[in-house]
């Protein structure tokens, strides 16, 4: 468990200098499909010359159904969702609404992983959340209340996590069958193949050459994170002992290190104490989830005592 617990921090740790990134390479007249298609296709490349193996097209047919709901509803709806939405709302927000991955999924797992349910430090965890949650979405980045762009952008990250967890949960389930590494090529190269030809359909296609430097050293570093943080992300659901719902509450690291980055590398951005609060808001939920039962067992004791 504790490997497993490692290999998420490690994961949520690059996963949560994506956004001001995404953000930066959207910013040279590129649009959402279009980068995502193109970032996660080089991605896949890279992995699949690194995993490439005799009798691989019939290790994916056997496990076409664990492929396809990665390739369709983690990769391309999920990600679609997720682009879309960075691209609506401002990066830090976007990165604090994200931080809500790991309480999300949390109940995901509920309702639908064997061994894996709520108690009542859960439930407190993911109402203290939704509260930092309710307290971002009232402004925007500026202080001021967000408009329907803003609160669609929200919505899709919001649905993002849904499919993302979901796809998390088909995974662990599926522990041992296909090594993790190779279960990342084949699903970062055709989702993003399918994300790709999609985008070029419906914004067009965008020319990736003779762009600035920043443009490249933006998709440069989305391309270094993908290769590692899925790697380790799915290496982390296949350890044993581990539960989806304990992996996710790592990816609180997110709206932290997210937020900040944002702050610091975007321009126009800056924390306000309504963003602030709620980050603070989501992010003590964590100590509810691993640490609710212990510090209530500490406050009976002294009134017992008494």
């Amino acid at each position: 468990m504790k490997k497993g617990i490692l290999l998420a921090v490690f994961a949520s740790i690059l996963w949560a200098i994506v956004n001001p990134f995404i953000k930066q390479g959207l910013g040279y007249d590129f649009t959402p499909m279009n980068f995502a298609g193109l970032r996660f296709t080089l991605v896949g490349v890279i992995l699949l010359l690194y995993t490439w193996h005799r009798g691989m097209w019939q290790e994916i047919v056997r496990c076409r159904k664990l492929f396809g709901n990665l390739i369709l509803i983690n990769m391309f709806l999920g990600y679609t969702a997720f682009y879309f939405g960075v691209d609506f709302v401002s990066g830090a927000i976007s990165s604090i609404v994200m931080g809500l991955t790991p309480l999300i999924n949390v109940l995901l797992a509920h309702l639908l992983a064997s061994n894996d349910k709520l108690n009542r430090y859960k439930i407190v965890s993911l109402v203290v959340s939704l509260a930092g949650l309710l307290l971002i979405v009232g402004t925007g980045g500026d202080g001021e209340p967000l408009d329907g762009r803003g609160i669609a952008g929200i919505v899709l990250l919001l649905a993002c996590i849904v499919f993302q967890g979901y796809s998390a949960i088909s995974v662990s389930e599926e522990k041992g069958k296909v090594d993790p590494v190779f279960l990342n090529a084949v699903q970062m190269f055709f989702g993003g193949l399918l994300i790709y030809g999609v985008g070029i359909g419906a914004e067009g296609f965008h020319p990736f050459w003779a762009k600035p430097m920043g443009f490249y050293a933006s998709l440069g570093v989305l391309i270094f994170i993908s290769v590692f943080a899925f790697s380790f992300w799915f290496m982390a659901l296949r350890a044993e002992g581990t539960k989806v719902s304990d992996l996710n509450m790592c990816r609180l690291i997110n709206p932290i290190l997210g937020a900040v980055l944002s702050w610091a590398m975007l321009p126009g951005e800056s924390p306000d104490f309504s963003t602030v609060a709620g980050m603070v808001i989501i992010v003590s939920s964590l100590v509810i989830y691993f640490k609710g039962e212990e510090l209530v067992r500490r406050f009976r004791r002294p009134a017992a005592a008494k």
